[in-house]
C-alpha cells in the first residue's frame, strides 16, 4: 500500500489539492499529506522493504531445497536484525523520535524470536547442510557478543546428528558396486577402489565440515544430496529430511484455499480421501509431474 502511494504521489497530491479547494469540501487542509509526511512514508517503506522481500522468499515452495526451506530462516532473521540496527543509527532519537522508537521495538521483538531458534537445533543444523555455507556461517557472522554461542551451537548440531542420524542409514543395493562372487574381486576394480580392504570408519558429519565449502551453492540442493547418498548415506538422509522442511506454513494455507474452492455448494459431500486425491493431482499437474 505504501509503495503504491509513493508511486502515485503526484496524482494523489493533485487529487487532495483539488478536493480541498472545493467550496463544499469535507477535507480539512490540515489533513493533506505534507512533504514531511511523504518523507516519513518513504522512510517507512525503505525500512519494511527487506521484510517484504524475505517474506516472499521464505513463503516459497522450496522445490529445490531453497526459496522457502527452513535453513534460510536463521540467516534471514540475522539480515533483518542487522538491517534494524543500521536503521537505528540513521534514524536517531534526535532526528526522528517516533521512528527511532518503532525501530527499537521491532528490534527487541525480532531478537526475542531469534533467540527462540536456539530451542531447536534444526535451524542451525539445516544451515550447515548447505555445502557452500557449512559451519563457516557461525565463525564469520556471529560477532559483537555472539561468539559465545558458536561452541554451544556446533555441539548441539553434533548431538542432534549423533542421536538421530549417525550410522543409521544404509546404502541401497542399486547404489553400490555389485560383485557377483564375494570370494573374487575384480583386479581392475580393486586397483581403483581398493575393494579388498576394510573401509575406515569415520564420522560423516565431521568429514563433511572439514572439507572446504563450495564456492557456489548447488542449484538443486535436493539433487546434490541425493548424489551424496553413496558415500555419506547417513548425512545425506539428514540433509534430505531437514532441507525438505518448509520455512513457513504458506503452502499449508495454499492447500486450505484450494480445498475451499474444490468443496463448493454442489460438492459439499466429498470425503476426505477424494479431497486428498484431488489436491495431490492438482499439485502434481501444476508442477508438471505428468507427461
Amino acid at each position: 500500500m505504501i509503495q503504491r502511494a509513493l508511486k502515485l504521489r503526484p496524482r494523489l497530491s493533485l487529487f487532495i489539492a483539488e478536493a480541498i479547494d472545493k467550496d463544499d469540501s469535507p477535507l480539512d487542509p490540515a489533513d493533506s499529506i505534507s512533504k514531511d509526511d511523504w518523507a516519513t512514508l518513504q522512510m517507512v517503506h525503505d525500512l519494511l522493504k527487506p521484510f517484504w522481500k524475505l517474506t516472499l522468499r521464505l513463503q516459497g515452495q522450496a522445490a529445490n531445497g531453497k526459496f522457502g526451506a527452513i535453513w534460510e530462516v536463521l540467516p534471514a532473521m540475522e539480515v533483518l536484525i542487522n538491517h534494524l540496527e543500521a536503521a537505528s543509527k540513521i534514524h536517531t532519537h534526535r532526528k526522528a523520535k517516533h521512528l527511532h522508537i518503532c525501530i527499537n521495538n521491532a528490534w527487541i521483538k525480532l531478537r526475542e524470536y531469534y533467540q527462540l531458534l536456539d530451542d531447536s537445533p534444526i535451524y542451525a543444523a539445516s544451515l550447515t547442510l548447505n555445502p557452500a555455507i557449512k559451519e563457516r556461517h557461525f565463525d564469520k557472522n556471529w560477532r559483537g557478543g555472539l561468539e559465545s554461542w558458536i561452541p554451544k551451537t556446533k555441539e548441539d548440531i553434533r548431538m542432534f546428528w549423533s542421536a538421530e542420524y549417525k550410522d543409521k542409514a544404509t546404502i541401497e543395493p542399486d547404489l553400490v558396486l555389485e560383485i557377483s562372487n564375494k570370494d573374487e574381486v575384480d583386479e581392475f576394480e580393486n586397483y581403483l577402489y581398493d575393494l579388498s580392504s576394510t573401509p575406515n570408519k569415520c564420522d560423516e558429519y565431521d568429514s563433511y565440515c572439514r572439507e572446504k565449502p563450495l564456492k557456489m551453492a548447488p542449484p538443486h540442493l535436493i539433487q546434490y544430496w541425493n548424489g551424496q547418498a553413496v558415500n555419506t548415506p547417513s548425512l545425506a538422509q539428514m540433509a534430505l529430511d531437514l532441507l525438505s522442511i518448509p520455512a513457513m506454513a504458506a503452502e499449508c494455507e495454499r492447500v486450505f484455499s484450494s480445498a475451499k474452492i474444490l468443496i463448493s455448494d454442489r460438492r459439499n459431500r466429498l470425503k476426505d480421501d477424494i479431497v486428498e486425491a484431488n489436491e495431490c493431482i492438482r499439485y502434481w499437474d501444476k508442477k508438471g509431474y505428468f507427461d
